[in-house]
Parts: C-alpha cells; structure tokens; sequence
C-alpha cells in the first residue's frame, strides 16, 4: 500500500512466501497472511486530502486496544450495530478471533488458535523487537520462521503428551493453556485431534488503518450505491476484507480491484474489454455497483444475508445442495461448524468470511475506540457522465474543467486518458452533487478480451 516503504513491501511478500512454505509442510500448520500481502500491485496515492503517513504509523503503533476492549466491541456497548448484523452465538469465538486480528494485532505479530474451534488460543508471537534488532530483513524473516516453528512444535508436543495424560500432575504452561480452553469449547475433542488443527494467523492492524485512510473518501458514495440498490450500507465494508481496499489490488487468481471480481463474474455487471483498454473492476464506485447487485441476487436466492455474504467467497453450490437446511437461522449456522454431521460443510476460509465482515464492521463502528480519533478527509459529490461520443477521456476532463489527476483518481479503470472511449461509456467525475442515479440503471457494454 502506499503508506508502506519499501522494506515493509517487501517484509509483506515475503509473508506471503512464508504463509506457502508453511501451510504445505504438515509439520507446521497453515499460515494465514494479511490480503495485502496477496496482491502484486499497489493502490497509487490519492489527489484527495487524507491522512499523514506519519499519521498511520502513529494510529498503528499508538493506540492500545486491550481484551476488555474486544469484549466491549463485541458486545457492543453502545448499540452502533443494526440488529440484524448482531453476532449469532455460535460464531462469537470466530469474530473474537478475527476482531483480535484486526483491531490488535499488526503484520509483525501472530496468533497460534485451533483452526476448528478459534475459542483454542494457544499463544501469540511478537517480532516487533525482532524487527528493530535484526541485522537485515532476510534475518528478520529467517529467524520469525523458526521462532513460528518452534512455537508449533511446542503446542503439537504438549498436546501429543496430554493424549497419553489428560490430566499431568506437574502440567507445564502450555499444558494449563490447553487444559484451561479446553473447558471453553463447545465440542469435546481427543487432544490427538487437536494436533492436525493448529493454525497460525499474522495480524492485520496496519493494513486495516491503511485500508480505512485509503476508503474515507468513497464510502459515502458507496453506502449510497448500496442504499439505493436496496442493499444494507454496512456490505461496503466487505471491501475491506476483500482488498483492504488497495485500489490495484490483484490475486494470485486474477481477482481484481477492491471488490476482488474474477473476470468471468464481473463481466456480467461491469465492462472488461482488453482491447480498449478497460477494467471496470479497478474503479471502487463502478465495481460497488456490481458487488451491490451479486449480493442483492444472492439474497434472493438464498434469503440471508449472512448466506448472501459468505456466498460472495464460496458461490451458492453448498447452499443449493442444503436448501432444507438453510430454511432457518440454526440450519443455516450448521454449515459454519466444522463439527455438524451436514455432509457438505464450509472450508476453513469460507465459513471465516461471515466472521471477517463482521469483525471489520464492529472495528470501524468503534474505530474511536479500536483505531483513535483520526481527521476524516474531505469527501466531494461525484456524478456519473455517460460520454455521448468518441472522446478521449482527457477532452472529457477539459470540457467539464476537472484536474486530470482528479480524473484519474476517481477513473482508474480507464488504463490510457488519451485514447478514445466508446459512445455510451460512463465516467465518473466530481460534481456539484453525487448523482448515480443514470449510473445505476446502465447496461455494461459488450465485453472482448
């Protein structure tokens, strides 16, 4: 992201390589590693007000969030959460887990829990020092690798030797963790079980500052958007999971933009044509309107919006193959325990997706409790301009008297200013007023390339 330098770009791809190289080993477990850390591009810096680097870094670093003040979020204290995205019971220990990751924890931080039952928090790991102290970055990651390993090792051995003694006379630390949130787990487990289920998670805290600096300035426009689609405001914020909004973001799959669209889906709601040079998928406004309108489809076919949701990472299959299931709220919440008899269930990273909103939802509705007070920047209307003809889209910014860096901030999708756009294309420009109403009812051009 732009407000990382150079050496914390190249701390969060070489995450991403530590994430494959432990997740493929079984002596180590998964690794799960920031989403930014996932992309190969970065989000260009904005032409609109925002905040400081310095700011960031002091928001990251300044603000102490402790477990009461988790428990507080998650219960919210001073009802900020409408009541249909109240957190169900039975996945209060998921969100617990990914607001910790969020809201406390940052990318030189990680927290070891059971993948199945996240309520089994064995431990957490701090390089902060590490960071400060290494010789070089190579020794910073060399030496996380094997504290990580170590960290693993020790959990799976305690846990091998309480099979053989669940209750040891003399239990070391690590034996009293277990042995304590054992009692806290909704399932009983043989201790042998646990062993191929320990999961390691790298915290998020400097991404989510990040993401919420880099997002101000279009959420309004996107609650809008989802308002007016008769979609709940409070899905924009699946951007943040998605993406943690880097405007460039792309996957190792070729998942693109904020909204994270493959080119196959998006090209049902948005323009993807190589040929001229258009994505619409980079362009955060033009792609919360496709997102709007998948997740709208995916509500009527599924009647939740927790189902509605969590299909946006893992499709409806699963769903369609339960539909008994998902008539009611508790067969719906069957599918997110790894532990129900249902014979077709969500993967680890799908039934953690519902989880993940809701954690970065009650984390912004509290972000003066989570992430300090910080300035919101300047928010302009925008409105949306359907060009009438062939024309360049730096003439379009000339006639209309907009900055061609405004032009760009607001238009990534359009990868050449000077070429030609197509009769019909819509652009996005500031206004006087937000207007996207014409936006809203337009078809995407056919799609080539």
């Amino acid at each position: 992201m732009s407000c990382l330098n150079r050496y914390q770009r190249l701390a969060c791809l070489t995450l991403a390589s530590l994430c494959f190289s432990l997740a493929t080993k079984p002596t180590l477990g998964a690794l799960e590693v920031p989403v930014i850390s996932q992309t190969t591009s970065v989000k260009p810096e904005s032409s609109l007000p925002g905040p400081s680097k310095e700011k960031i870094a002091e928001q990251v670093s300044g603000q102490k969030v402790s477990n009461a003040d988790i428990q507080d979020v998650l219960s919210d204290v001073d009802s900020r959460i409408p009541s249909e995205f109240a957190i169900p019971k039975e996945l209060r220990a998921n969100v617990n887990l990914w607001l910790k990751v969020y809201a406390q924890l940052t990318s030189q931080q990680v927290v070891i829990f059971d993948e199945n039952h996240p309520e089994m928090i064995y431990d957490s790991l701090d390089f902060s020092e590490l960071s400060r102290t290494a010789r070089n970055r190579a020794a910073y990651e060399i030496t996380m690798k094997l504290r990580i390993k170590k960290a693993v090792a020790g959990i799976r051995g305690a846990l091998a030797d309480l099979s053989k003694n669940a209750a040891p006379k003399n239990p070391n630390s690590m034996q009293k963790t277990i042995l304590t949130n054992m009692k806290r787990m909704r399932h009983v487990h043989k201790f042998r079980d646990l062993i191929k289920t320990v999961r390691v998670q790298t915290g998020q805290r400097d991404f989510v500052v990040s993401g919420l600096a880099a997002a101000e300035v279009f959420f309004p426009h996107m609650d809008r958007i989802f308002k007016d689609l008769g979609v709940p405001p409070e899905l924009t914020r699946l951007a943040l999971v998605e993406s943690s909004f880097n405007v460039r973001a792309i996957s190792k799959v070729g998942a693109v933009g904020v909204w994270q669209f493959m080119k196959p889906s998006a090209k049902e709601y948005m323009t993807v044509d190589a040929s001229a040079g258009l994505d619409e998928r980079l362009s955060p406004l033009k792609s919360t309107v496709a997102a709007a309108k998948l997740l709208k489809r995916n509500h009527k076919a599924l009647g939740s919006w927790m189902l509605a949701i969590t299909s946006y990472n893992h499709g409806l299959r699963t769903f369609f193959a339960n539909r008994q299931l998902i008539k009611t709220q508790a067969g719906r919440l069957q599918l997110f325990d790894p532990c129900s008899h249902v014979k077709r269930k969500l993967g680890f990273a799908s039934r953690n997706y519902y989880p993940s909103f809701l954690a970065f939802l009650y984390a912004e509705s509290y972000r003066d409790l989570v992430y300090g007070d910080s300035p919101i920047p300047e928010v302009r209307s925008v409105a949306f301009y359907e060009v009438p003809n062939k024309k360049a889209a730096f003439q379009v910014a000339l006639e209309k008297g907009v900055s061609l860096r405004d032009l760009e901030f607001y238009n990534p999708d359009i990868k050449d200013l000077k070429g030609a756009l197509p009769k019909g294309y819509w652009i996005s420009l500031p206004g006087d007023k937000t207007d996207v109403a014409g936006f809203l009812k337009r078809k995407p051009r056919a799609n080539r390339g």
